[in-house]
């Protein structure tokens, strides 16, 4: 029997008007194929339970006609798209995901539709996303849609029947192999597999995806200590308009189920995601865009299907939440270059459309993003049906830090102040908090006896192995820092003298207002200035250790002349501010003029308030850190306890 001949038996017998799977197809499909894997004969009863039976008597007598297939995901393009060229030997077949490399343009798929179907051949679409990605002539022409599901029961039983050649008894729970892609439904049929073990590989494999990405010891939104303010606002909200979706009170469309959390490193964004997760009690999807740009060869089509697997995943498990890190990884549009343009607008346009919940449908999926710095955000990405709005999380106070200290030592040191020991360490975040707790821990079961206080100390601010020469001149550099903030009238919270990473010691202060006018911007800068000023009066020479300081003072100056209007020119510049200070020559020599000028006055006011630097410097060794009101008062009271 030839192979044309061959593959019309497998077209005749393997589609019966009623449904049903016919075995002796399966046998056409071994002389022709060699022995069937498991993914075609997935793939092969998953597209026979989606057709009708209309569609079924078209193919039977070989008409003509163009079909779009709905795949469930990314990953099942190929396959499925295997199986209608089984079906339909002579059909010409288009696959799109949006990342394909090979996609053909939009005119050479019309000619190609075209040739096909004046041929007497039919023309099929596979796609996840048919709308977007397969060619408008094909969706304009098609005779049939179908969506293809993942296997329900039936479907299963039927694969297992071809696949071991007996029947798959006992029950099978409904859905057992949704939120499962299709590499993962095939690889819990393993040849050794029995009905029992497939079962149970369905389950433990949609278990781990449900668990993927949140720890054991997660805690819920009313166990999670601080985030105080809006996230926790936010949160609580979602949760309770969840619960509305849930009992059918509420539409999706009504819930703000997207958002941005933005804060320095260790702030809780990613913990602040696990733990409504697990409030909700739905898996969670976590992902970056780095991980995206990491994926195979990292070239366009890699970036776009690894965004595109993360989405289907995160759709396949609904009601779900996606969590994409490291969201600043998508490039403001506005910065790039022209050659830079040319390589990321595909990407950030893909990814755009992605978010967009006007485009995708986002039912039931909730979104959140996190990113270090959030002016880098392309402008795009923050509007109602992507990201709703930005949360900031600031590093918490020492209150605050002292109940995430309480949370994660439990019952241990049950009778002492744990606020009192965050004010050891200023601007410290959670993150650092349950590293103490671990670090503490340890070293009390290094010892064997029970922790103590004094373990807690050891490792939120250990001993200071700086000579008496550093040591005095980080206490006065933050002494200058603590003056001419209160002499600009801005509220110290804390100052601390404990060396952290390549810091020396902290100042924490707070602005009187969030509109600062050019004055406020250069007592600001002033302020930052200020550490070196006192190194410079007092011992007649600065050290190196204002970097950050000048470093800051920097950014802050040319951001008011370049972005916010508050030099000679009212044009907003986008581009990053580094890239500015290194191309723009008459910037660059603004900012140094205020830098000079700002810098003179630090110099006045430190000569002027020389005693007080010296007051609040020596208390500082004495103590270490000082709240902002006992610095206060020590300048009123310089020789009081």
């Amino acid at each position: 029997m030839s192979r044309k001949k061959l593959a019309a038996a497998l077209r005749s017998t393997s589609i019966d008007d009623d449904g049903s799977y016919d075995a002796q197809s399966d046998r056409f499909g071994n002389l022709l194929d060699g022995r069937p894997s498991t993914a075609d004969e997935l793939a092969k009863a998953c597209l026979d339970a989606a057709l009708t039976p209309r569609l079924r008597k078209r193919i039977r007598r070989g008409d003509t006609f163009t079909l779009i297939i709905k795949a469930p995901g990314a990953d099942w393009i190929a396959p499925l798209a295997g199986a209608a060229r089984r079906l339909m030997t002579d059909a010409e077949i288009f696959t799109d995901d949006g990342g394909s490399k090979h996609s053909k343009r939009p005119q050479t798929a019309g000619a190609d539709i075209a040739e096909a179907l004046s041929e007497g051949r039919c023309a099929i679409g596979v796609s996840p996303e048919p709308e977007r990605f397969l060619p408008a002539t094909l969706l304009t022409v098609a005779d049939a849609h179908l969506t293809v599901a993942p296997p329900d029961g039936a479907v299963l039983r039927r694969v297992f029947h071809i696949l071991r050649g007996r029947r798959l008894r006992g029950p099978i729970p409904p859905g057992a192999a949704d939120g499962l892609s299709f590499s993962e439904i095939v690889a819990a049929f393993r040849p050794d597999v029995g009905a029992v073990q497939l079962l149970e590989n369905l389950a433990c494999f949609a278990a781990a995806k449900a668990r993927a990405g949140a720890a054991e010891d997660t805690p819920s939104l009313e166990e999670l200590p601080g985030y105080d303010g809006p996230a926790r606002e936010w949160a609580l909200s979602l949760v309770a308009d969840v619960a509305a979706w849930r009992a059918k009170k509420l539409p999706w469309r009504a819930i703000a189920a997207s958002i941005v959390l933005s804060g320095p490193p260790g702030t809780g964004k990613t913990l602040l995601a696990r733990a409504i997760a697990r409030t909700l009690d739905v898996p969670i999807v976590s992902t970056s865009c780095g991980a995206w740009f990491t994926t195979r060869d990292g070239n366009l089509g890699d970036v776009i299907q690894a965004a595109q697997a993360d989405f289907d995943a995160a759709r396949a498990q609904r009601p779900t939440l996606l969590f994409i890190d490291e969201l600043d990884g998508i490039p403001d549009r506005r910065n790039l270059s022209s050659r830079g343009r040319d390589w990321w607008q595909p990407i950030v346009n893909f990814l755009l459309t992605l978010l967009d919940g006007a485009a995708t449908p986002r039912e039931g999926i909730i979104v959140i993003g996190a990113t270090n710095h959030p002016e880098s955000l392309d402008p795009a990405l923050i509007r109602p049906g992507r990201f709703d709005r930005i949360i900031p999380l600031e590093p918490p106070d020492a209150a605050v830090l002292g109940h995430v200290l309480r949370y994660h030592l439990g019952a241990a040191l049950a009778d002492v102040d744990l606020e009192t020991v965050a004010r050891l360490a200023p601007g410290s975040t959670p993150a650092d908090a349950a590293g103490w707790a671990k670090a503490a821990t340890s070293r009390a079961r290094a010892a064997g006896r029970p922790l103590k206080i004094d373990d807690l100390v050891a490792v939120v601010a250990p001993e200071d192995d700086r000579s008496p020469e550093d040591l005095r001149i980080a206490a006065i550099h933050e002494a200058g820092h603590v003056v001419a903030h209160l002499a600009s009238g801005r509220e110290v919270t804390q100052v601390s003298l404990i060396a952290r990473g390549e810091s020396g010691g902290r100042t924490i202060a707070h602005a009187p207002t969030i509109a600062p006018r050019r004055r406020d911007i250069d007592d600001i800068a002033l302020a930052m200035l200020a550490g070196r000023a006192a190194e410079q009066e007092l011992f007649g020479e600065a050290s190196a250790g204002a970097v950050g300081d000048l470093a800051q003072a920097t950014r802050l100056l040319a951001e008011a002349r370049a972005r916010q209007g508050l030099g000679d020119s009212l044009l907003h510049r986008g581009e990053p501010i580094e890239t500015l200070l290194a191309s723009d020559r008459a910037l660059r020599a603004a900012v140094e003029r205020d830098l000079v000028r700002i810098y003179d006055r630090a110099l006045d006011l430190i000569r002027e308030r020389r005693d007080a630097v010296l007051v609040i410097a020596d208390r500082l060794q004495e103590r270490r850190c000082l709240t902002g009101a006992e610095a206060e008062t020590a300048l009123l009271r310089p020789n009081g306890p």
